[in-house]
């Protein structure tokens, strides 16, 4: 029997990449990355991992239309960032959905598995770039197209990023030391991408929010002091005054962290932890991530 097809979305993204490298461990698919550039070394990685490199831009209808021929299953995802994650363009990642979408509704596709933002139903968050996802998922349910909406918590990966560094003694981050913040990593992103394509009769027209551990800027102190035997660190929150005057947007999403992130918090945080633990029990928590990533050992 001929492998089905599956299509994915913005492929040298984190999750996008995360989700091509779990669909090819399965060998059970033909894996296509949509790539703006096949040329770029994430690109040329995932070609050499054994996907097939397709030129497409998300903002562009017909170009997703002609890349969605002849496969069978997509993954979407949508990109409301600038290059330098200092803007968003709710606008366009809107369109972006809207795009993915259509082209999957010309082409027939059976199955479409979309990462949107966690949350419960329709619940509109006040932050631009994240209720873009909940009209793209409106837009979606307008359609006859079977879908799985993939609904993932803060990503672990951003630790130690410029926006989220850790460095000798501290890691800073934007909200509050004590709140808690519901995070998963983009490899369990991708596995349970690649799970509900599997068993797509199943996972048919369901929202499942992703999570695998409840943590706050404290605790992942805490836990890398362990991890590095005692060492010290501290965690910094950005400066409120700042974020206020400067980046508006992520202020809102700081916001709407301290407000979920103190006791009592949301049904929806133990529901989504038993969940994903009931679909995937080795779901990775922080203190393997960040050992995963090397904070056991490195320099900083």
């Amino acid at each position: 029997m001929d492998k089905k097809t599956i299509v994915v979305c913005g492929a040298t993204g984190n999750v996008g990449g995360a989700v091509v490298e779990s669909l090819l461990k399965k060998k059970i698919w033909k894996v296509i990355a949509l790539t703006r550039k096949p040329d770029a070394p994430k690109a040329i990685a995932l070609q050499d991992k054994g996907a097939k490199l397709l030129k497409a831009d998300l903002q562009n209808r017909s170009s997703m239309i002609t890349a969605f021929e002849g496969a069978q299953l997509v993954f979407g995802i949508t990109q409301p960032f600038s290059s330098d994650y200092k803007k968003t363009d709710p606008d366009a990642e809107i369109q972006q959905g809207h795009n993915i979408i259509d082209s999957c509704v010309t082409n027939n596709i059976e199955h479409i598995v979309f990462s949107t933002v966690f949350g419960s139903g329709d619940h509109k968050t006040g932050v631009p770039h994240l209720d873009s996802k909940l009209t793209i998922v409106d837009y979606l349910k307008t359609t006859t197209l079977p879908y799985t909406i993939l609904k993932p918590a803060s990503f672990m990966d951003n630790i130690g990023r410029k926006y989220f560094p850790v460095k000798t003694g501290y890691v800073k981050g934007f909200t509050d030391g004590d709140v808690k913040v519901p995070y998963i990593s983009v490899a369990d992103i991708g596995e349970f991408a690649a799970m509900a394509f599997e068993q797509k009769e199943c996972f048919r027209n369901v929202e499942i929010n992703l999570m695998a551990d409840l943590v706050s800027g404290n605790d992942i102190a805490k836990t890398l002091s362990r991890i590095r035997n005692g060492e010290t660190f501290k965690y910094k929150a950005m400066p409120r005054l700042l974020m206020k005057l400067f980046a508006s947007e992520f202020y809102a999403m700081r916001v709407s962290f301290e407000k979920s992130g103190r006791p009592p918090y949301p049904p929806e945080y133990a529901e989504a932890l038993q969940k994903c633990r009931d679909l995937r029990p080795d779901l990775i928590n922080i203190e393997q991530f960040l050992i995963s990533q090397g904070y056991k050992v490195k320099q900083l």
